[in-house]
């Protein structure tokens, strides 16, 4: 037919190159996914919570099935971006104009192939959680949705190939959450994958670097930043630091950390980092602190096989790591054969599960953890004052050294209305004050109780004393404390109107103890509900 002189044909190379539609074809692009209402809202909408929650699944066939015959507008992009399915050369006309239309073939985002146009990448509407700047640094609206290209991923196209880019999922949408959003000079995004860090930290950073190994990743980056309308991000090629040429103000990272078995498996950019065991995570967590100025920061996520606190040697440094889940090694081999979109008990699916189990008992490993990591720089290069316990070793650092916290926290979070990046900057602000302030200070200090602590008394049927008094937390972690008489007492009447001195005295005579003993008993409880956000410090 005459208009497919318009639309190159679809030739389906393993790898097709990335396209580079010019800033004009990507504006009017933006212009047509917004007039569409081609946002999360919008998808859901249209066809519904159960086909939403079935893509969720990662099965797109309802989705496919509703969506069929789409004539134009968002059920025609749902086909062609989401679905990665065909649509007639009338509906894609319709969806996007003529001109627009030549403009994407042109650019090689659109091919026509046996069953209609296609799109030649994912691209995906992503909503931008709370805490996250709605302004770009120069001013302009930022937008609540962010579009995303990426490859067509196993919702569609089952194994993925080796250079393969994926879009967002869960650990690159918990690495927006824990990312601090304070405004930066230069921020750095370390293995950028799609971009959505990136593109994040454009909202709240003046310039950002943008790095990764894979050139298909960075082009991704920049065709995402085109579509956004954003000039303040440079891609670099290059692995892990190497690419820095100067230190920065905040350096995120969701690394290519998972721990696959060397030499045996297929090598996937997105994931594999190349190095056996955790050294990949070693050296990002080892290297971050050089490459920070003063006051500078990090949010990463990570595997680890051991204690990360041991990897850090910087004596300027702050860190802060929550430890959120373990795999035992056959479930982290399930896990990660899955996502690379393998067949379960096909011969392929035996042969690495093999594979990662033998690597994990060669090097005695059982278990593997996942978490978050949090730094900080002293703000003028000096040591930290600090103390901390690793739960790893017991060990506490103490004070003079850096802090180095490792908490293991599991379950699901509270409802945390500013975000949960802001949480985390309290939790470590609280942390490194404690490992500042010496027991009289502590003592001496008026505390606070967070309006989101609730407490609940625990009675057998008939008593008159309850069996059990725990505080629970609507924010944050959403943590319950076991606690007794005392402490739930002092979080009581923690209205800042009183120091831990004169509440503990006055609750050592109303329970006939002893005051000095029960005051050293709520300094040392202090030490855990003071960074979960329980109660804080209060201001003069």
């Amino acid at each position: 037919m005459a208009e497919s002189a318009e639309i190159p044909a679809d030739s389906t190379p393993a790898t097709p190159a990335v396209p580079e539609p010019d800033r004009g074809t990507l504006a009017a692009l933006r212009g047509v996914l917004a007039d569409t209402n081609f946002t999360p809202a919008g998808l859901r909408g249209h066809w519904g919570t159960r086909i939403e929650a079935a893509l969720e699944r990662n099965n797109a066939a309802p989705a496919l099935w509703f969506t069929r015959g789409a004539k134009a507008g968002l059920p025609v992009l749902a086909r062609l971006f989401v679905l990665d399915a065909g649509v007639d050369w009338a509906a894609a006309e319709a969806t996007f104009g003529a001109d627009l239309l030549r403009d994407l073939g042109g650019a090689g985002l659109l091919v026509e192939g046996p069953d209609g146009i296609h799109a030649t990448l994912d691209l995906k509407p992503y909503a931008v959680p709370v805490g996250v700047p709605r302004y770009f640094p120069d001013g302009r609206p930022a937008g609540d949705v962010l579009y995303l290209f990426s490859d067509h991923g196993t919702l569609t196209r089952g194994e993925v190939a080796g250079d393969f880019v994926l879009g967002l999922g869960g650990a690159g949408r918990t690495l927006v959450e824990i990312t601090p959003r304070r405004p930066v000079e230069l921020a750095a995004d370390i293995g950028c994958g799609c971009g959505i860090q990136a593109l994040l930290l454009a909202r709240h950073a003046r310039r950002v670097v943008a790095t990764d190994v894979s050139e298909r990743a960075l082009a991704m980056t920049r065709l995402g930043a085109g579509l956004a309308g954003l000039d303040n991000i440079e891609t670099r090629l290059g692995s892990l630091f190497e690419p820095l040429d100067e230190p920065v103000d905040l350096l995120v990272s969701n690394p290519p950390f998972v721990i696959t078995p060397q030499g045996h498996t297929q090598t996937l950019e997105y994931r594999d980092g190349g190095k056996p065991g955790d050294e990949l995570m070693r050296a990002v967590l080892s290297g971050a602190p050089e490459h920070l100025r003063p006051g500078g920061q990090t949010a990463f996520l990570g595997n680890w096989e051991s204690d990360p606190l041991a990897w850090i040697t910087a004596d300027d440094t702050d860190v802060m790591i929550i430890e959120r889940e373990r795999l035992d090694a056959v479930a982290y081999a399930e896990t990660w054969i899955r996502d690379g979109g393998v067949p379960r008990a096909s011969r392929r699916w035996n042969a690495d599960t093999a594979a990662w189990l033998e690597d994990f008992r060669a090097r005695g490993v059982s278990e593997v953890a996942f978490g978050w990591v949090r730094m900080q720089r002293a703000e003028d290069g000096s040591v930290p004052s600090g103390s901390a316990e690793s739960a790893e070793s017991g060990e506490t650092v103490g004070v003079g050294e850096p802090l180095r916290h490792l908490e293991v926290i599991s379950g699901p979070l509270g409802a945390n209305n500013a975000g949960l990046a802001l949480h985390l900057d309290t939790r470590l602000a609280m942390l490194q004050w404690l490992a500042g302030v010496d027991f009289a200070e502590l003592v001496g200090t008026k505390f606070l109780r967070a309006s989101d602590v609730t407490e609940h008394r625990h009675f057998t049927p008939g008593a008159e004393e309850p069996t059990m008094i725990t505080l629970e937390q609507g924010t944050g972690f959403a943590r319950t404390f076991d606690t007794d008489t005392a402490l739930a007492g002092f979080v009581g009447v923690a209205d800042g109107t009183l120091t831990l001195g004169q509440v503990g005295a006055a609750l050592a005579q109303l329970l006939g103890v002893d005051a000095a003993a029960l005051t050293a008993q709520l300094a040392e409880q202090l030490h855990t509900l003071i960074p979960a956000g329980i109660v804080y410090p209060a201001g003069e």
